[in-house]
């Protein structure tokens, strides 16, 4: 049988080369769709490694050229927040919070190997404010940042991986680019740590003490009581603090959406072109095999004349335009396996087969969708009416 089909596919290869064709455009497609959305559903899946639920996001200008003035500033902006009811802690930090659009980053070297990562400078109480957990050694205290040698920073387990490797990272001295001293000892292990949206890939981060800094953010943990008027103490407090300070409020919450629709909004507007684009081959496949049907109604008459069934009539036309299917998938996936022997985007070997999958998956159903309903008709055909007919 499959001899047959492929005899009667080869017969008419100028037409079936192009219904071939818009299968392959239509599995490239489905393929860029479906890895796409599994790599955002594998991140998403992910723990986040951050508490995001009931933390306030302050930006705050001291309005001074003096580092001392502003250290000061923080321990007395920390002092009295804490004594406002509903707040919990207070963790200074660099510009680039969490979910913000601000970004800083360095090279950071360890034998011959070199990354760049996101830096981000903190104080003691920044894993409270959070709720970090960290899977090997501890948070940096006050302690590690008078004479030390070596800087203490806590890393994430991506960065471990890709610039220690086998290494020990507990004790680890990493040498970080155009930055003075003896370089940064590694005295703490993250394993997720999702600071810029739900949908971000296991990423490097870097945290180091915040002394000897300019930084004038800070993150503020409120409890479950906490209201819209514990909001408003806070910013009555830090104007009475500060008149001439320039004071921003954000919830922590609401920064991570902003950041989850600038990656969910591409999204829907890709899955409505691709939806568009698939239905109309979808009905151009439907037309196509039915035309192809109504030209064939002697063909069809004198198989069935000859006892073919009715099942016999379906299974044939169905499987023709499977094997139409099998060379226009084949054709995508010569090309879509080139990704991951090629490690396309730097994406995981694991994305794109899955991204394959589905897309196969898809293009056999649609095109049994499209082809079965035609199919029926043929099996429906009489032979004497169809004899008569030519």
């Amino acid at each position: 049988m499959l001899s047959h089909i492929f005899k009667l596919i080869w017969k008419k290869r100028r037409s079936n080369f192009l219904l071939m064709l818009e299968i392959f455009v239509s599995f490239i497609i489905l393929f860029g769709v479906a890895s796409l959305t599994v790599y955002n559903l594998d991140n998403l899946a992910a723990p986040a490694g951050i508490d995001s639920d009931r933390v306030w996001a302050v930006s705050c200008g001291f309005n001074t050229d003096s580092l001392p003035l502003v250290n000061t500033a923080r321990e007395t902006v920390k002092r009295e927040l804490l004594q406002i009811p509903g707040i919990e802690s207070v963790s200074f930090m660099s510009n680039n919070m969490p979910y913000s659009f601000s970004s800083s980053n360095n090279d950071f070297k360890f034998k011959g190997k070199s990354v760049v990562s996101e830096i981000m400078r903190v104080d003691i109480d920044f894993p409270e404010v959070l709720g970090l957990q960290l899977s090997e050694g501890r948070w940096f205290t006050n302690a590690d940042t008078v004479a030390a040698k070596y800087r203490p920073i806590i890393i994430t387990r991506k960065l471990k991986e890709d610039l220690l490797g086998n290494e020990d990272a507990i004790g680890a001295i990493v040498n970080e680019e155009n930055t003075e001293g003896g370089g940064s000892r590694v005295i703490g292990v993250v394993d997720y740590f999702k600071h810029k949206s739900d949908f971000q890939e296991r990423d490097y981060c870097v945290m180091a003490p915040l002394a000897g800094t300019w930084e004038q953010n800070f993150l503020i943990k409120t409890s479950e009581g906490a209201t819209a008027e514990t909001e408003a103490r806070v910013a009555r407090h830090l104007a009475q603090l500060g008149p001439d300070w320039n004071i921003e409020i954000q919830h922590l919450d609401e920064m991570k959406s902003r950041r989850n629709q600038l990656i969910r909004v591409p999204m829907i507007i890709l899955y409505i072109v691709c939806a568009f684009l698939v239905f109309n081959v979808a009905l151009g496949l439907f037309g196509v095999l039915f035309q192809t049907i109504q030209r064939r109604r002697a063909e069809i008459g004198l198989r069935r004349a000859m006892g073919a069934t009715g099942n016999n009539i379906l299974r044939h036309f169905v499987g023709e335009t499977a094997m139409i299917a099998t060379f226009g998938v084949a054709l995508g996936l010569f090309f879509t396996v080139q990704f991951p022997l090629m490690n396309v985007f730097d994406v995981a070997s694991e994305v794109y087969v899955k991204g394959m999958f589905w897309a196969v998956a898809f293009i056999y159903l649609l095109v049994l969708l499209c082809s079965f309903y035609p199919s029926r008709q043929a099996a429906a055909v009489q032979p004497a009416t169809a004899l008569h007919e030519e």
